[in-house]
């Protein structure tokens, strides 16, 4: 008995780890600084005229395409070059962290 106990709690931490960092795709970004990059670089000005004035709603479309962590980083890569920005990886993973309240990415 007391070998089980020793084998399954270092399996429960792993899998409570294994969650903790799934729940968050963007653990090294801050949204707070993200919003702040996101409305320095007028981000949602093509975002507006794309979706008739309310540029919030590319996030949240049914047809949207970036439906993966990974996509939304590609597609601020490809942003970057629309509003003359040349984001960090860093600052890239802040934008995410930001838009993922909109995304709700695991």
């Amino acid at each position: 008995m007391k070998q089980i106990a020793t084998l399954i709690f270092p399996a429960m931490m792993l899998l409570g780890a294994a969650a903790s960092a799934s729940a968050n795709p963007f653990p090294n970004g801050n949204p707070q600084t993200g919003e702040k990059l996101f409305a320095q670089y007028n981000c949602n000005q093509c975002h507006n005229a794309i979706m008739g004035g309310d540029g919030n709603k590319i996030f949240t479309r049914p047809n949207r395409i970036r439906n993966t962590p990974e996509g939304l980083i590609e597609q601020i890569g490809i942003c970057s070059g629309n509003v003359k920005a040349h984001f960090t990886p860093q600052e890239t993973q802040d934008i995410a962290s930001y838009l993922n309240i909109f995304y709700k990415f695991k």
